[in-house]
């Protein structure tokens, strides 16, 4: 049995953490969060622009094929939409080309206009905060011509013109 003068205090040990301990782990959560959450944000704007050139390509060859298999130029949504279903969250696609397209993971709307001279034009717009991320292409009907532009987060899409 140990025995413990009345004259020496005994200290309770406590657990915790150090100020300068928690300081130390809180600068570095800093530094890792100031490298990784740039890089994730830019990875994940990448992706959806990737889903807006597939989808806008896609359209591309839709319109061909429909061109191709009628020998006449698409006017509405309902017309592509023969050729192969063409879908947002709503279902698809009707109406004429000044209706938005939303794609289902909404991050990005694509216009269609056209055919002006063969030639239409679509345009990808984001919808959310992915800056200097658009999409623009073409399509000559007659010349078969097809072209598309994407930003790539410093700037925009260059216009795309198919002759």
């Amino acid at each position: 049995m140990n025995y413990i003068p009345k004259n020496q205090t005994t200290r309770k040990r406590q657990s915790g953490f150090s100020l300068p301990e928690l300081v130390i782990v809180t600068s570095i959560i800093g530094v890792l969060s100031a490298v990784a959450i740039p890089n994730y944000v830019g990875q994940l704007c990448r992706s959806e622009t990737t889903e807006a050139v597939s989808s806008v390509g896609s359209l591309q060859a839709i319109v061909s094929a429909y061109i191709d298999e009628t020998g006449v130029l698409p006017t509405s949504w309902n017309n592509l939409n023969s050729i192969s279903a063409i879908m947002s969250n709503d279902g698809e696609m009707t109406g004429e080309f000044t209706e938005k397209w939303t794609l289902p993971s909404e991050h990005y709307e694509i216009t269609v206009s056209g055919p002006t001279s063969s030639t239409y034009n679509i345009k990808g717009i984001p919808t959310d905060g992915c800056p200097n991320r658009d999409v623009k292409a073409c399509l000559n009907a007659s010349t078969g011509a097809s072209k598309l532009s994407e930003g790539d987060g410093t700037t925009n899409a260059v216009d795309v013109i198919c002759t």
